[in-house]
């Protein structure tokens, strides 16, 4: 009988929602992690959060805890662990303790830690760790080895699919900016959609391209969920991922993300989007980016 490939046997998935995207200012409202074992139903653990500040009308937009809802479930309680035998309240700083615990295990252990836009989760949970005192999980013995993110595999394997026609057959121009399209959006690259008009490469879209089963957008634990069933579609399209052991996968997704945001700032700048050029420059590395990976470091030898 043959080994099981790395996609094959226990995944650990790890997703957020934040009250925005700057590592320095904001913070997790809720986070998840899911345990899947083969033959067994997935194992969740969600934790809810009081970021210690308003959550933006934006980020409510998106996530849909506002400050009302979030802190009518907390009930008063700093952070709420969530689990299928019942809900227990905690220190917020605990809940981090926690998430992080469960995914520098799965890196000791060498389970794959599946993170859609790895470069987002893990850099916020560096800095949250570091603010709350707590080890980093770049500080930890094993280091953060093992990661597996669908954005950067989906995006190399297909990197030339057309999310955008930028004109509808009436001439009719997109607005690019303002997200507003006539094109139709993607209508299949290398894996056939059948036309699912998705714009860009959020988990939402990827599932939309790939028809995988999402039951809730930008909830923790559903995208997570997600994620996995995603990878495990990737996996089918793109053999030869299934086939490398898990730290030259690893290794070669810090190359492809490295490739793709030099890339990406190079269009900004020939179109002229020099401020777009040198905000993906500043969010180069992975799954750690090197702006959070740099402030680490300076704590640390401080």
């Amino acid at each position: 009988m043959s080994a099981l490939k790395w996609h094959e046997g226990n995944l650990t998935a790890f997703d957020t929602e934040t009250t925005g995207l700057d590592f320095d200012n904001d913070r997790f409202v809720t986070a998840s992690i899911v345990h899947r074992i083969p033959g067994q139903r997935p194992r969740t653990i969600s934790w809810l959060l009081d970021p210690g500040m308003d959550i933006p009308a934006e980020a409510a937009a998106v996530h849909g805890w506002t400050n009302d809802r979030l802190h009518a479930r907390l009930a008063g309680a700093e952070a709420m662990r969530i689990t299928a035998a019942g809900d227990q309240p905690m220190a917020r700083d605990g809940a981090l303790f926690e998430m992080a615990a469960q995914c520098a295990t799965a890196m000791h252990i060498e389970t794959p830690l599946v993170v859609h836009n790895a470069a987002f989760d893990l850099s916020m949970l560096e800095a949250e760790l570091v603010r709350a005192g707590i080890d980093p999980l770049s500080s930890r013995p094993s280091g953060i080895r093992g990661v597996v993110d669908p954005l950067v595999i989906e995006k190399q394997y297909d990197p030339y699919r057309k999310q955008c026609y930028k004109k509808a057959p009436d001439g009719t121009a997109c607005d690019q900016e303002n997200r507003v399209h006539v094109c139709g959006g993607c209508r299949g690259g290398r894996t056939k959609c059948g036309g699912c008009g998705s714009t860009d490469r959020t988990l939402t879209s990827l599932c939309a391209h790939y028809r995988i089963v999402h039951t809730g957008a930008h909830d923790a634990t559903a995208d997570a969920l997600a994620c996995i069933r995603l990878l495990g579609r990737l996996a089918a399209d793109w053999p030869e991922i299934a086939r490398w052991k898990l730290p030259t996968l690893h290794r070669y997704q810090a190359d492809w993300r490295r490739e793709q945001q030099a890339g990406l700032a190079s269009f900004f700048r020939k179109v002229g989007k020099s401020e777009e050029a040198a905000s993906v420059e500043a969010s180069q590395g992975w799954p750690v980016q090197t702006s959070v990976a740099q402030q680490l470091g300076s704590a640390g030898a401080a």
